[in-house]
C-alpha cells in the first residue's frame, strides 16, 4: 500500500460519503477522528503526516459501514445529548437532536420535580440530563427493551449520575405505589401502516416497538389520558413528544378531559412536536 496522509484519508472519505449525502465533509472528519483518536484541529494541523495501515484499514471499515446507511451515531459509538455524550448500543433506540426541546420546554417552569417518571427511556438520555441538569431529583425511568436499561445504567455510570433507577418495565401492566410531578415520554407514536415509509436506516437499525405501538400511534397518549390524573401530583405535568400536525389534532381530542390543560410546542423545523399536559387543581 502506497503511504496514507491525512489529506488522503480525508479525500478518499469525502469521494465515498458524498454518494449518500450532503453532509460528507464533517462526517468524514468525524470518522478519521474516531479512527485515528485526534480532534479535527489535529487532523487539520497535521493533514500531511502518514497514517499506518491499520489506521486506515480502521477507517475505510467505518467508511464502508456509513455508505450502506448505518446510522453515524452506532459508527461513532456515541451520540451528544444537551451537551452531555451518550454512549450508543446496537438495538437501542438512538435519540433525535429535537428531543433536546424537552429539557428547554422543563425549564420555563422554573421548578424542580421531586418525582418523575420517564416511560422509554433507550439511552437514558432525558433522565439522565433531568438529574445532571438538576430538574429533578427521584427519578424512575422503564423500558420494555433490556438492552436499553443496560445501556441506560452504563450511560448513568459514566457520566455520573445516581438517582435515577432505571427498570425493565411495560407501562400497561406496571403497579404504581406512587405519584410523580413530571411524567416524561417519547413514546413509540409511528403507526404500523406507516413503518414501511421510514429510511432504510431507520428501520434497520431501530428496535421496532420504539418506533410503534403495533397499532394506530395512539396507545400511549390514551393510557396517559385516561390515568394520568391518578399518577400525578397536584400541579403535577405530563410531557410527550408526538408525530405532528396531524396527531395534534388528535391529541386535542384525546386529552379532551376537564382537569387537564394542553400547550404545544414546536421542533427545529416549526412543526408541532411536543405536548405539555397540566392537571388542574
Amino acid at each position: 500500500m502506497r503511504d496514507i496522509t491525512i489529506s488522503n484519508a480525508l479525500s478518499i472519505g469525502n469521494n465515498q460519503l458524498k454518494k449518500i449525502n450532503d453532509n460528507y465533509i464533517n462526517e468524514t472528519f468525524w470518522i478519521l477522528s474516531k479512527s485515528l483518536k485526534k480532534s479535527k484541529s489535529e487532523l487539520i494541523i497535521n493533514k500531511n503526516i502518514i497514517i499506518n495501515s491499520q489506521q486506515f484499514n480502521s477507517f475505510i471499515n467505518l467508511i464502508q459501514r456509513r455508505c450502506m446507511n448505518e446510522p453515524l451515531q452506532l459508527i461513532l459509538e456515541s451520540v451528544p445529548f444537551y451537551n452531555y455524550e451518550f454512549s450508543t448500543y446496537k438495538d437501542v433506540f438512538i435519540v433525535r437532536p429535537e428531543t433536546e426541546i424537552c429539557i428547554d420546554i422543563l425549564k420555563k417552569f422554573n421548578r424542580t420535580f421531586n418525582s418523575t417518571l420517564e416511560v422509554g427511556c433507550g439511552l437514558g438520555c432525558i433522565s439522565i440530563t433531568l438529574s445532571l441538569q438538576d430538574l429533578s431529583s427521584d427519578i424512575l425511568a422503564i423500558d420494555i427493551n433490556s438492552k436499553a436499561i443496560q445501556a441506560s445504567k452504563l450511560n448513568a455510570q459514566k457520566l455520573g449520575c445516581n438517582n435515577v433507577q432505571f427498570i425493565h418495565e411495560n407501562i400497561f401492566d406496571m403497579q404504581h405505589t406512587k405519584k410523580y410531578d413530571l411524567i416524561i415520554s417519547n413514546p413509540p407514536y409511528i403507526p404500523i401502516t406507516d413503518i414501511q415509509d421510514l429510511d432504510s436506516n431507520v428501520i434497520l437499525y431501530d428496535p421496532l416497538e420504539a418506533l410503534t405501538d403495533f397499532n394506530d400511534g395512539l396507545n400511549f397518549y390514551k393510557h396517559f389520558s385516561d390515568f394520568g390524573d391518578q399518577l400525578l401530583t397536584k400541579n403535577g405535568i405530563m410531557l410527550f413528544e408526538f408525530g405532528g400536525q396531524e396527531q395534534k389534532n388528535i391529541l386535542e381530542n384525546i386529552f379532551n378531559v376537564k382537569h387537564y390543560k394542553l400547550s404545544f410546542f414546536n421542533d427545529l423545523n416549526n412543526i408541532p412536536r411536543f405536548l405539555v399536559v397540566q392537571l388542574c387543581n
